[in-house]
């Protein structure tokens, strides 16, 4: 198996006094890896032991690029945690360190594939964690054991849901659960009622198409589509929001990361335009729950969805979907199944006795094995803390654009962290198609994540800068046909 090498396994070979590093001619070594073995006096040699790898050495398969400057933080005297630029271009917050290199190791070491492959696929899927293999296993192991364990089951959906109301500041009662963003979606679409003056939805194209294809069915109801459009920046302008909800809209729907590019939203300051206007606002969370602060009670949020898949540690089959406990009578759901009933088990089938909840947008039997893996993987979230995971994701994210510059490489992300989400998007459509490019990377032992024109690299807490340059060095090298 092929070993991702790092500046932590020169430093520990550093600490042992040893002055040579074993590894395999498939292994890999890092920019940084390379540096501090240079600075430390220590070489790489495949354990063959007839062939060295020196700090100029290009040999036996393993890449050593060219070493990368570290975005520098300003230390402007007075202004300690005023904003920094690299270029005139990055604009990012100081990183403040909140979880130590320490604690960061430590977590490393609950994803297993972390040691052999740089995992930045993480607005696609995140690593595989043991807590969450244990508790997928737990749950086989009762159905093997007990058989059926309904009542165990349905507490575990519950105890799933209350973990995500405490990521958001709700109540667990104001949370439903679906097999998918698209179902939840679905729910609240045909909740609505369009008959009145106020049917227009609001939308945007940064939106994951699924959740506008979902508004545009729903034109067959009454619904009145109305897009935004992003700019020649990949971003929306807030201003478009003030033009577009009216006195005749209903719902605006809005994607708090934009999926291609990790463009950031404000979403506090959408709410308040929609509200002000009169309208209901309902936020797409999944490109960035979990690496940004978000209380649905102090942003004064109506809806929130998303799934757990990616950087809620998760898997696929389950997406939440949070409803303001006042807004919960208004919603007459048309999709709907057992579980929307104020007693699913009561069994009766002549009328509708949805639940006073928000369970009332659950529909048919849940996802009991993946809610096990969903309360597991968001309780490693709640445990690390988002404050923490923004402070390095924004740190993460500020190296990845200073990487793209360093290397050439043309990125159509926001160069303001503030508007940034943990994508960095990297243009390789014209040399490689991003699904060939991802495929080419995991040949190389990294996960990319390809859309349209642009591969993205997005880092989780658990990345490392070492991981990063690693990436970029192998995009850069592919792309000018290395």
């Amino acid at each position: 198996m092929k070993k991702f090498y790092t500046a932590k396994d020169v430093e520990d070979c550093f600490s042992r006094g040893e002055k040579v590093i074993y590894i395999n001619r498939e292994d890999v070594l890092t920019s940084i890896a390379k540096e501090t073995a240079d600075r430390r006096g220590i070489k790489f040699s495949v354990k063959s032991g007839t062939e060295e790898i020196s700090s100029e050495s290009k040999s036996s398969g393993i890449r050593t690029p060219e070493v990368r400057n570290t975005v520098r933080e300003d230390k402007n005297p007075g202004l300690p945690n005023r904003d920094f630029a690299v270029r005139n271009q990055i604009i990012a917050p100081a990183y403040k360190g909140l979880a130590s290199d320490q604690e960061i190791e430590r977590w490393r070491s609950e994803f297993p594939i972390l040691k052999t492959t740089a995992h930045l696929g993480n607005c696609s899927q995140s690593a595989q964690s043991i807590r969450v293999r244990n508790a997928i296993e737990d749950y086989l192991e009762n159905w093997l054991t007990v058989g059926m364990d309904w009542d165990s089951w349905v507490e575990e959906v519950n105890l799933a849901k209350a973990e995500f109301a405490k990521l958001i500041n709700a109540e667990p009662s104001e949370i439903a659960v679906s097999s998918c963003v698209s179902e939840a979606v679905s729910s609240v679409a045909n909740s609505l009622d369009y008959s009145g003056k106020r049917k227009k939805v609001v939308v945007t194209d940064a939106e994951f198409p699924t959740v506008d294809y979902i508004w545009l069915a729903n034109q067959r109801y009454g619904a009145k589509v109305d897009f935004i459009a992003v700019n020649e920046n990949h971003q929306i302008d807030i201003e478009e929001y003030e033009k577009h909800i009216d006195e005749d809209t209903l719902i605006t729907s809005i994607t708090q990361v934009y999926y291609l590019n990790g463009f950031k939203q404000d979403v506090a300051k959408i709410a308040e335009i929609a509200h002000r206007k009169g309208s209901l606002i309902l936020v797409d969370a999944y490109q960035c729950l979990g690496t940004e602060p978000l209380d649905v009670k102090k942003m004064n949020i109506d809806m929130v969805t998303s799934g757990c898949l990616k950087y809620l540690c998760g898997i696929p089959g389950i997406a939440f979907l949070y409803i303001n406990k006042d807004l919960v009578s208004k919603f007459k759901p048309t999709v709907t199944g057992w579980f929307g009933q104020t007693n699913p088990f009561l069994f009766q089938t002549r009328y509708n006795d949805w639940s006073d909840t928000a369970s009332r947008l659950d529909t048919g039997t849940q996802p009991i094995l993946n809610a096990y893996a969903a309360r597991a993987g968001l309780s490693i979230i709640n445990e690390v803390g988002v404050e923490k995971i923004k402070d390095r994701i924004d740190m993460l994210s500020a190296y990845s654009l200073k990487g793209c510059l360093d290397r050439e490489l043309t990125t159509i992300s926001p160069f303001d962290v503030s508007k940034k989400g943990g994508t960095t998007a990297i243009i390789c459509s014209h040399k490689i198609n991003s699904h060939d490019m991802e495929a080419e990377l995991r040949k190389r032992n990294i996960i990319g994540s390809g859309r349209g024109d642009v591969i993205r690299i997005a880092p989780h807490f658990y990345s490392t800068k070492d991981e990063i340059d690693y990436a970029l060095d192998m995009i850069s090298a592919m792309l000018r046909g290395k």
